[in-house]
């Protein structure tokens, strides 16, 4: 367990546990809401909370919390608001998912696990709010704009290595030498504008380089 890991359980376990003379009905109540729309997981943990309430008459304090959160989830309010989400769902809302599920593969560390099931499981919805924190963040709307505008630069043209120092990488080594496009990125993954990657050969060089974008002009 991390270190913030433990802080959580630290301060979780030191909370009181929460009593509830309404607890049983309340599982049962939200069990029975939720029997299309919870996971296997939330499911097989409401069974064993029920257990514990029925045998105890209370829930620890992380396991009132759970419990809470799943309870929202099955409130009618909420679960009709899903439901007129996932009729809204349509192609473009599914290709700017897919686009921010590899945009946090190539910069983690960040939606790691869902970025996963996103790319693997075409089925999956993600709730409106995940939806709006994954990507409609700015970071991931400016890789889309830099994307969708398209390279500077064609497959056989000749550009120019910039002189300024604040080229990076192998292209450092040839600044301000000329050299012709090789290979450019389909789809640009960042957030920062010009980070387009390209391979190109120095004229004179024996090996092609990668570089970016921003760190190339068109050859006067």
């Amino acid at each position: 367990m991390g270190y913030y890991g433990q802080r959580y359980y630290s301060r979780a376990a030191q909370r009181p546990a929460q009593k509830d003379p309404e607890l049983v009905g309340r599982i049962e109540k939200a069990a029975a809401r939720g029997v299309s729309s919870l996971t296997d997981w939330e499911r097989n943990f409401m069974g064993s909370l029920l257990d514990s309430a029925k045998k105890y008459g209370r829930l620890t304090a992380k396991q009132h919390d759970v419990f809470q959160r799943i309870e929202k989830k099955t409130d009618p309010e909420v679960q009709a608001a899903r439901k007129t989400w996932n009729e809204a769902w349509d192609e473009s809302k599914r290709e700017a998912t897919v686009f921010a599920a590899n945009y946090y593969k190539a910069n983690p560390p960040y939606f790691g696990q869902v970025a996963e099931r996103i790319l693997n499981d075409s089925s999956f919805i993600p709730s409106e709010k995940l939806y709006g924190k994954m990507v409609l963040n700015k970071y991931v709307q400016r890789a889309m704009a830099n994307a969708e505008t398209g390279p500077l630069f064609e497959v056989g043209s000749m550009v120019t290595v910039r002189s300024s120092a604040s080229v990076r990488g192998l292209a450092a080594g040839q600044r301000g030498k000329n050299a012709i496009v090789l290979e450019v990125q389909s789809g640009a993954l960042s957030a920062t504008k010009g980070a387009r990657t390209y391979k190109v050969l120095p004229v004179g060089a024996a090996l092609p380089i990668e570089t970016e974008e921003r760190y190339l002009k068109k050859k006067r």
